[in-house]
């Protein structure tokens, strides 16, 4: 996170963000913890846009990128 606590972007403009039990090494600045085992993931839209009400807004994927609870 920023001085202001808002999540770092990639230099690509990117965002990229760590759901897992453990603090990921490295990587700590974009990390939101989860309960061990599985979980639901679920997203909030406060004031949504246009495209979210029409239904044609296309929700970023989430990706298993490790196995290893630390995240490397």
């Amino acid at each position: 996170m920023d001085d202001q606590g808002n999540p770092l972007n990639n230099p690509d403009g990117s965002l990229d963000i760590y759901i897992q039990k453990c603090r990921p090494i490295g990587h700590d600045s974009n990390w939101l913890p989860a309960p061990d085992g599985d979980f639901n993931l679920v997203l909030r839209m406060y004031q949504p846009s246009a495209k979210v009400i029409k239904g044609t807004y296309e929700v970023p994927g989430v990706r298993r990128v490790s196995n290893n609870p630390y995240g490397y």
